[in-house]
């Protein structure tokens, strides 16, 4: 039997559909590892496109979708979500998988671990989480600027995105991560990434966080982990933490 993917839509209790891969390995897993992309992300980042490979040759299953924007019928568009719809979301899926795999671990980067504080953990065995944003309300908003017109906020990163009011709503009145990360009753990994970024974010979660908890920082790397040897350190830990 070889490694194969296989396109997945799963319907949302609002009826609409999430669209993923997932990522079977040779033999029968009995573990699936869910991978969560950040704000503006998608799920086929090299993060989650390599991760998803290494992990099923290694012998796991891999489930990683778009949390938006797969422009297919009735999938969520960016302007309409927040980040704790988000977090229904990825509950969504691991409540679809639960019946099938005796482990589910999620895996989320930058604001998609933030968004992984707003799941079920009934259906979910532990999480990791790369370089996690640890919200602060007039820090996330730093960027935006309102526009009438659009009646939006808009992102400006040299490239230009519409942020919906539904997301800046929640962001100005955000709840304490630390409270968020306490309710969290399961294992935890967290990995940061250098000096900058969300590297200080890292030791607030580990502090409130409930053991059994681990924290690591990949020194050299900067938030994306987008060299290979930030990125391969990246996945072996993760793979080693899960397994």
């Amino acid at each position: 039997m070889e490694l194969a993917e296989k396109e997945l839509k799963i319907k949302t209790p609002d009826k609409k559909f999430i669209y993923g891969t997932l990522g079977k390995a040779k033999k029968r897993a009995n573990t699936l590892v869910v991978f969560v992309h950040g704000f503006t992300g998608n799920p086929n980042e090299h993060i989650f496109f390599n991760g998803s490979k290494l992990f099923a040759e290694k012998g796991l299953d891999t489930f990683r979708f778009h949390l938006y924007g797969a422009e297919k019928k009735n999938d969520r568009h960016f302007r309409e979500t927040s980040i704790s719809q988000h977090g229904s979301d990825i509950t969504t899926v691991a409540r679809f998988f639960r019946n099938k795999y005796k482990k589910i671990f999620v895996v989320g980067h930058s604001y998609g671990g933030t968004s992984l504080l707003f799941t079920d953990q009934n259906f979910i065995d532990g999480y990791v989480f790369w370089d996690a944003s640890y919200v602060n309300s007039r820090n996330a908003m730093e960027y935006m600027r309102f526009n009438k017109k659009l009646n939006a906020y808009v992102l400006d990163w040299g490239v230009e995105y519409i942020v919906g009011r539904k997301f800046m709503k929640e962001l100005k009145s955000f709840p304490d991560c630390g409270e968020l990360i306490r309710k969290i009753k399961k294992p935890v990994l967290f990995i940061t990434a250098g000096n900058k970024a969300n590297s200080k974010d890292g030791p607030k979660y580990l502090k409130r966080a409930n053991s059994p908890k681990k924290l690591l920082n990949i020194k050299t790397a900067d938030h994306c982990f987008n060299n290979w040897k930030d990125e391969e350190r990246l996945l072996n830990e993760t793979y080693n933490w899960l397994k």
